[in-house]
């Protein structure tokens, strides 16, 4: 009889175990998936600074979120509306862009993930060669089926923050 309820108890112990839940997918595709999303959206932004047609707002709509404040590579913060017309403003000065994605490192945890890679971009403004390098991270929070940005932070180097001065004293020379 002990036996019997000794084995009843550990049975009702086993069975009333909270039950941990599960992500929707596996971590590994969640990272895949937003490795993609990057892809895509610098893809957007090479098609729109090339000429494509692609509306810098909307593009900027389906991956942000948006209440995101970008943390710019000069050090100051915007509100995503000053992000989105600063590209539309640059979209007249920009030709022959190109860009690479390098050293991405995704890591997902449920509903929330991260990605930190290295963005190359280089192309004319005015005229003027620009080659940036810029270390990034990405906040994500999953949105449905999918993940939007809802934090933004870029840096730079040296030499790309020389560029921008070399560029903005040009800008002033010929006003």
């Amino acid at each position: 009889m002990k036996f019997t309820l000794l084995l009843c108890s550990l049975l009702v112990i086993s069975c009333s175990k909270k039950e941990t839940k599960e992500p929707a997918q596996p971590a590994a595709q969640d990272d895949v998936q937003i490795e993609e999303i990057i892809g895509s959206l610098f893809s957007g932004l090479s098609n729109a600074y090339n000429g494509a047609g692609v509306n810098t707002d909307s593009l900027i709509d389906a991956y942000y979120e948006n209440d995101v404040r970008y943390v710019t590579p000069w050090g100051s913060t915007e509100p995503l509306d000053t992000t989105k017309a600063r590209l539309r403003n640059a979209m007249h000065h920009i030709k022959d862009y190109d860009h690479r994605v390098e050293i991405v490192q995704v890591k997902s945890y449920g509903d929330a993930a991260y990605a930190y890679f290295i963005l190359r971009q280089n192309y004319q403004v005015d005229g003027q060669l620009l080659e940036e390098y810029l270390p990034t991270t990405l906040v994500f929070e999953r949105r449905g089926s999918g993940w939007k940005i809802v934090h933004a932070h870029r840096s730079t180097d040296y030499q790309t923050i020389q560029q921008y001065v070399a560029l903005q004293k040009k800008r002033d020379e010929t006003k």
